[in-house]
């Protein structure tokens, strides 16, 4: 059954986010795409989060974090958020600007919550985030991943 539910979750296209927590020296960046609204009143967000994620372990110190919505040219920085590099080195490409949290600054929009929940599933959590802030550059060209890449 887990063969057939990865085919499955392979072919529907999802945006790519760079969630990022902390600040400069003390700050995580991770590459994720299950991300959705969950409430216009308040302005809520769910965000699946690994929990052997280093993002993880940031959140439960530092409750503030940033989805960057990445657009179709940041392939490159999904991939480094995804990658074996951690910490600092993933902020080594991009147009970072230091805030609380650090957010990608040519990312095509950004939304800054604070951590409101947390459930604990398995292998995930969900983490529920309280929006408190947004920019929005106006474009619709976000990165789209589906079957384990990006169009």
């Amino acid at each position: 059954m887990q063969e057939e539910f990865l085919k499955i979750l392979r072919t529907l296209k999802q945006n790519v986010f760079i969630m990022t927590s902390g600040k400069e020296n003390n700050r995580c960046a991770v590459t994720v795409s299950s991300v959705t609204s969950l409430s216009l009143e308040p302005p809520l967000i769910i965000v699946c989060i690994n929990k052997n994620a280093s993002m993880h372990k940031l959140l439960k110190k530092d409750n503030k974090f940033c989805l960057n919505l990445l657009n179709s040219t940041q392939k490159d920085l999904a991939n480094l958020c995804s990658s074996e590099e951690d910490g600092e080195n993933r902020f080594s490409k991009g147009q970072w600007l230091e805030y609380d949290p650090s957010y990608l600054s040519d990312a095509q929009s950004n939304i800054f919550c604070t951590m409101d929940e947390i459930y604990t599933f398995n292998s995930h959590s969900l983490v529920v985030g309280k929006i408190y802030e947004l920019k929005h550059s106006g474009a619709k060209d976000p990165l789209i991943y589906q079957d384990g890449d990006y169009e």
